[in-house]
């Protein structure tokens, strides 16, 4: 009998020694506005390059780059 191996790791993203996964509540401290450095985003999906976060209805797909410019916290962290 072969015995498939099912692969369980969730994929992250990592930044300043923080990870970050799918279901993770974050924000964004350095975004350009108040409103934006206030909202609490939901990480949807999370990668070695990016992620991709929603909020009040939208989706936003961040870049490692786009992520290092306006920063990134566990929502509970503020």
């Amino acid at each position: 009998m072969n015995v498939t191996k099912i692969r369980t790791e969730q994929t992250v993203f990592e930044i300043d020694g923080q990870r970050y996964g799918a279901g993770d509540r974050v924000r964004f401290p350095h975004a350009a506005t108040r409103k934006d450095r206030d909202r609490i985003y939901e990480i949807t999906e999370a990668g070695i390059d990016g992620i991709t976060a929603e909020a009040d209805g939208c989706r936003y797909q961040l870049s490692r780059g786009n992520i290092d410019a306006i920063g990134i916290q566990h929502a509970d962290e503020t």
